[in-house]
């Protein structure tokens, strides 16, 4: 995210952090992505939402938020074990609560026209299917040969009806459809 974007933020969103830091995973202690550009530390901004208004739940959020030089939107969310399908809704929503409630938003609409969604999943520990090693194994080959982007755990159904775009991709995937790409708009000088 560039300064510019970055300067017009309002409070609520001024968690400023780099990608690789929204992809620590606390439990396995190690990072889904080593990117250093900056995006919004998005796990930050429902106790921001909530102080002061004596809720007792706290929303769910997605991990960052990159706004890029073209006003297009990311929510980003990274998995690196098991995927559940209800949080992962839970998240969508939360999080398009927050900036709609805190007028961050226009609308719905704007929603659809700008906001992407992405999710970032381990495909070394997620299992498709029932765990047979040489299937997987087969698959996983398969696809990363093709170097597509396989549509999992139902995100593509909000495409269009609640974001612009929605992607699942591997780590590998995520460097090279979504990183490489943003470092080369912003101007990021890409090490290989």
């Amino acid at each position: 995210m560039i300064d510019e974007v970055k300067d017009d933020l309002p409070e609520l969103l001024n968690h400023i952090t780099t990608l690789k830091k929204s992809s620590w995973d606390k439990q396995k202690r190690e990072y889904m992505c080593e990117s250093k550009m900056k995006v919004i530390n998005f796990d930050k901004i429902p106790k921001a939402y909530n102080r002061g208004k004596g809720w007792s739940i706290l929303p769910k959020s997605n991990d960052a938020l990159y706004i890029d030089v073209k006003g297009q939107w990311y929510f980003i969310e990274f998995k690196n074990g098991s995927i559940n399908s209800g949080e992962i809704y839970k998240k969508l929503f939360d999080s398009i609560v927050m900036l709609l409630d805190e007028k961050i938003i226009p609308d719905i609409q704007f929603v659809r026209d700008n906001i992407n969604y992405i999710l970032v999943y381990n495909s070394n520990k997620y299992g498709k299917v029932a765990n047979y090693p040489a299937r997987e194994s087969i698959y996983r080959y398969t696809f990363e040969r093709a170097e597509e982007e396989e549509k999992l755990f139902d995100i593509d159904k909000f495409e269009q009806y609640l974001f612009k775009a929605t992607h699942t991709y591997t780590p590998s995937l995520f460097v090279k459809n979504f990183i490489l790409p943003k470092e080369r708009e912003e101007g990021i000088a890409v090490e290989n």
